[in-house]
């Protein structure tokens, strides 16, 4: 059969594909458990993709598309969504297969509550709605019906938790997409004591994979280098890439599975890679079924990972108003997305990040929110282009900034800040208020009730830095409080609710 040929019968067969019905797996992967008729056309004309294979890279473009509620809110981080698409390429690489944004249309941002949660029939109607034709879509949702993840109607769809650095999910459903099943394929939703034997046949009158490989093309995933494998739920590994479980195929021949593969439900940080048979299939799915993704053979250029990003400012310790400034920086060649982050030390790190952001074609950001003020605090900036996902460059410009109240009406609020937690509070209970000065000082404490009546007055010693004061509340009835420190730069008042 000619290579025009296998196209040709492709076209009725994905055809047939994009009208099969979901049916959900397991609660970590919602991708139907059969075998697709791709696949087992595939497994009848394989050898005629091996006499022919090429090991050119494949370039996938892929759109990403974060769904937030209707009021815009909870949208995926666009960074990690970046970086996912770098975790692919990773997993990826020995099969010669690439993943890049589409230029020009790496993201889009959907407001949609009833997709942002949604069944399956929700999500049939999100991609129906957004698909863009002849590229990867990635859909990333809190809720994609129960599940960490689906492949369907040429989409993955991905849930927020499940997309982590060091997740698996994206790579597995991709690989679902390309057109392979489960190792486990067949077991889905089927409860077995595996203290026993299998049955020759489980499922849908499926065909168990035997260990001695007699049936390895027939059976389980069609692929004869993944071994046999009946767990169809999550399970750990152990120090030999394998699984604890014990199973027994039917011939009575005892094995664990083996953990490293990426189509299995082995946890994330025990898989790793796909099978050479996997690859081989991948790349004919992508040759055939899904040949108008191929449109770059190489890709342009991407981002000098020795490339630092030059900051404008603010920088050398330059003060800002706490709740709204711009952060600067000079474009980098070839890049069209920046991942800006502000944190509490130069460390850096997802603990200490006051605010992160990624922007695509901008070189500046306002942050008009309450960062914390009377704060030196640190900020940088990442590059990266639609080509280049995984630029791994760390020598990165740490920039300074002091935040201040500029806009004050008074001396005092200009070097003081005060926070009042908890906030209500129960009577009996202390509140804390955590006043941080840039200099040393005296001042006067009051609190005051609803009428103006003084009910605690108290001299402060106010060092710099934070300095954490009890707030007892054991004479105070329930009602509004007013909290004042004052000296003679100026004021600060507080509210304090006192609830019985």
């Amino acid at each position: 059969m000619s290579f025009k040929q296998i196209i040709l019968s492709l076209t009725l067969l994905c055809t047939a594909l994009s009208l099969r019905a979901q049916q959900p797996a397991a609660n970590w992967c919602g991708t139907s458990a059969d075998i697709t008729p791709w696949l087992e056309w595939y497994r009848d004309h394989r050898h005629e993709f091996v006499q022919m294979r090429s090991d050119d890279m494949i370039y996938v473009p892929v759109t990403i598309h974060i769904v937030g509620t209707d009021e815009g809110l909870n949208h995926f981080s666009l960074e990690k969504a970046v970086q996912a698409v770098c975790g692919m390429n990773e997993h990826f690489a020995p099969a010669n297969i690439g993943f890049y944004l589409f230029p020009g249309d790496p993201v889009r941002y959907i407001n949609n509550t009833e997709w942002f949660e949604h069944q399956y029939s929700g999500g049939a109607q999100m991609i129906q709605d957004n698909n863009i034709p002849d590229r990867l879509n990635a859909y990333i949702v809190s809720d994609p019906a129960g599940a960490c993840g689906y492949s369907w109607m040429n989409a993955i769809v991905l849930k927020s938790a499940c997309s982590g650095t060091d997740n698996t999910t994206w790579s597995h459903e991709a690989g679902h997409h390309f057109s392979l099943p489960h190792t486990f394929s067949g077991w889905e939703n089927t409860d077995w004591n595996y203290a026993q034997p299998a049955p020759s046949t489980v499922g849908d009158n499926r065909l168990v994979e035997r260990m001695d490989g007699s049936n390895c093309d027939i059976a389980g995933d069609f692929f004869c280098d993944t071994p046999p494998d009946y767990l169809n739920d999550r399970w750990q590994c152990d120090d030999n890439q394998e699984s604890n479980q014990l199973q027994i195929d039917p011939d009575s021949v005892s094995f664990r599975s083996d953990a490293s593969f990426l189509m299995s439900y082995a946890s994330d940080y025990c898989q790793s890679r796909f099978s050479l048979e996997q690859i081989d299939a991948m790349r004919a799915n992508l040759e055939t079924q899904h040949a108008s993704y191929i449109q770059v053979t190489d890709l342009e250029a991407g981002v000098d990972d020795n490339l630092q990003v030059q900051l404008v400012s603010p920088i050398d310790s330059h003060i800002v108003q706490y709740n709204n400034f711009e952060l600067v920086w000079n474009p980098v060649p070839h890049a069209t997305i920046y991942a800006v982050e502000i944190c509490l030390y130069p460390s850096f790190g997802e603990q200490v990040r006051l605010f992160y952001k990624t922007v695509y074609n901008e070189t500046s950001v306002t942050v008009a929110q309450n960062i914390l003020n009377n704060r030196t605090l640190y900020w940088r900036v990442r590059a990266y282009n639609e080509w280049d996902v995984c630029n791994p460059n760390d020598n990165l410009q740490v920039g300074i900034l002091k935040t201040r109240n500029i806009s004050a009406t008074n001396e005092l609020e200009r070097v003081v800040t005060a926070e009042l937690s908890p906030n209500p509070v129960v009577a009996g209970m202390p509140a804390l208020l955590n006043v941080t000065s840039d200099e040393t000082m005296n001042a006067k404490l009051h609190i005051t009730d609803a009428s103006g009546r003084i009910c605690v007055q108290q001299e402060l010693r106010i060092y710099p830095g934070e300095n954490k004061l009890d707030i007892e509340t054991n004479q105070l009835q329930a009602g509004v409080y007013i909290i004042s420190v004052q000296n003679d730069k100026g004021l600060l008042l507080k509210r304090l609710v006192v609830t019985e």
